[in-house]
């Protein structure tokens, strides 16, 4: 009961643990666990902090972007405020759009719209629209020209908000450019132009560009060490800034938008969409402009200061860690170097070598470990023992069998030999007769020689080539044979007639049919074993024997310790 109990605990366990790795872990792991809770706490406490932190700095930033920004839209409002409020008190602009701007009239409008525009320029470009389709334009470009419908689609719905404003989206032109300076990006804010009756005249367009809008923007993230990703979306979500992107960009730019437009909260964490990274953001909504301004930072820029203390910790806990590791081996391998001895001890064990090596001559520091090598060495020597006598007692039954194997050779074949023989001498076959009693006299010497049990291929096939001799002689043309033998399966030894039994049931099995019979004897090797064959043109054996020879060679391999007592 006691032994089953063990074998089913050490079933459910599985292969034992080693001494070493025990004693090693056991010293080893208190440390290493204390190392790492202390930077796991560390890690999460600054973690925490950091993001904190950064999602204050964020929130501040987006504020004060916003703020930036849309005093840069309040400077272009104002400007085309003052041009309404001019032209009620001074009406400069009714019925005027298409004055000519080199005539005093045109001078005294060109002077009212730079008043308006004070002396900080707060807009690069004013347009003015009116509605016969003449305009004047005054700043980097001053001139009179007509304009068309299809050069102003927005004509209709800043009429439609009756003096509102309407804050336009960045766009890229020329047409302000001097020179052969490339196209720069312009945003506008249109504006209905009224009288002093309140009657729409035109439409008023300040321009500025994005770089002057956005300035507070391109200086932050032209000093910034890790700067955050800043996205400004107007009331529709469409893409404010950046304003240099393409459409892959504008898309994935909206997909922020899509996140965070219906959350309530105005910070918070945010995953990217597309490239699944993970950050922060904080959202400043402008009742002024409608706008909506973002602030993203990825969590790798905000912990980035964690990842280098976490480095300097590891760092710092590499050679504690590598001293703790080395007196663990140290102390683990002094106690469990007597065990490891014993392990290679046994593993140097063979069946040739057993007795051979007195283990018991070791010092072993420990009393128990002694008691344990001297049952060893009494083990072994019990073995060596038992082994030589089995040894004996295989030999003496292989060669009882040999002699068994001999003593049921055929007698037939001795008789038709003779009788063979006696029509040869009969015929005045002289030099057949000879040859025949010469073959005849190898093949007895050869079966009744008893002080060889084990004989090499080349010898064995010697004797069937004198076998198979007369056998032909026998059946004359009726019998074709042939014997193979490989140069380096010569060497190989076997029990003597080992292969004399199959060639002895192929004559008697192949000669069942029709002449000719033939018979093949052919050897060869691969990379692990050596085969003999032996090949008859008979009808071959019946399914069912053959299916329990076939059982009867699988039960020899598997197992060789029964081929004997079958």
């Amino acid at each position: 009961m006691l032994s089953a109990r063990k074998k089913s605990a050490r079933k459910k366990t599985g292969k034992p643990e080693k001494l070493q790795t025990r004693l090693f872990r056991y010293i080893l792991l208190p440390s290493a666990l204390v190392l790492a809770c202390l930077t796991v706490l560390f890690c999460v406490y600054s973690s925490r902090l950091l993001i904190q932190r950064e999602q204050d700095t964020l929130q501040t930033l987006s504020d004060s972007i916003k703020n930036q920004v849309e005093n840069k839209l309040n400077g272009l409002d104002n400007v085309s405020s003052n041009i309404n409020y001019y032209n009620r008190k001074h009406p400069f602009l009714t019925g005027q759009m298409n004055t000519d701007l080199n005539t005093t009239r045109g001078r005294l409008i060109i002077n009212y719209l730079q008043i308006a525009n004070g002396l900080d320029y707060k807009a690069d470009q004013i347009n003015l629209y009116g509605l016969s389709g003449s305009a004047i334009e005054m700043g980097k470009i001053t001139k009179n020209y007509s304009f068309t419908a299809d050069e102003v689609p927005w004509m209709d719905e800043v009429l439609d908000l009756k003096g509102k404003k309407m804050i336009g989206t960045p766009y890229q032109t020329t047409r302000y450019s001097t020179g052969n300076t490339d196209a720069d990006w312009y945003l506008s804010l249109f504006r209905a132009t009224l009288d002093s009756q309140n009657q729409t005249i035109g439409v008023t367009e300040t321009i500025g560009t994005c770089k002057h809008i956005f300035q507070s923007i391109l200086n932050y993230q032209n000093t910034a060490d890790n700067p955050a990703q800043i996205c400004i979306f107007d009331s529709s979500g469409t893409l404010i800034y950046p304003y240099q992107t393409d459409s892959s960009e504008s898309q994935r730019y909206g997909s922020y938008y899509s996140v965070v437009k219906n959350r309530k909260e105005n910070s918070g964490s945010l995953t990217d969409p597309q490239t699944g990274i993970h950050g922060r953001y904080a959202v400043s909504v402008s009742q002024y402009s409608g706008w909506t301004y973002l602030i993203l930072q990825p969590n790798a820029v905000i912990l980035q200061p964690v990842y280098q203390m976490l480095r300097l910790i590891l760092a710092a806990a590499l050679p504690l860690l590598l001293t703790s590791v080395l007196v663990s081996l140290l102390l683990s391998r002094n106690l469990a170097r007597p065990v490891e001895h014993l392990k290679h001890v046994v593993q140097r064990m063979q069946l040739d070598t057993l007795g051979q090596e007195r283990i018991t001559d070791y010092i072993v520091p420990y009393q128990e470990l002694d008691d344990l090598y001297q049952q060893f060495q009494i083990m072994s020597d019990s073995l060596h023992q038992s082994l030589q006598e089995l040894e004996t007692a295989k030999k003496l039954e292989l060669n009882s069998r040999v002699l068994a194997l001999q003593s049921q050779m055929n007698p037939h074949f001795y008789y038709n030999t003779l009788a063979c023989i006696s029509i040869l001498a009969e015929n005045g076959e002289t030099e057949e007769v000879a040859a025949m009693c010469q073959k005849l006299s190898s093949i007895m010497r050869y079966i009744t020689n008893p002080e060889e049990s084990e004989v090499t291929l080349e010898k064995e096939f010697r004797y069937l080539e004198e076998y198979m001799y007369c056998m032909k002689v026998r059946y004359q043309d009726s019998l074709r044979f042939r014997i193979s033998l490989r140069a380096a399966m010569r060497e190989i030894r076997i029990p003597k007639l080992s292969i004399q039994p199959l060639v002895e049931n192929a004559v008697k099995y192949g000669t069942g049919n029709l002449p000719p019979w033939s018979i093949s004897v052919d050897s060869f090797m691969d990379e692990n074993q050596w085969y003999v064959t032996v090949t008859d043109s008979g009808r071959g054996f019946d399914k069912t024997v053959l299916q329990q020879l076939r059982q009867r060679l699988a039960d020899v391999d598997a197992h060789p310790e029964r081929s004997w007592q079958n």
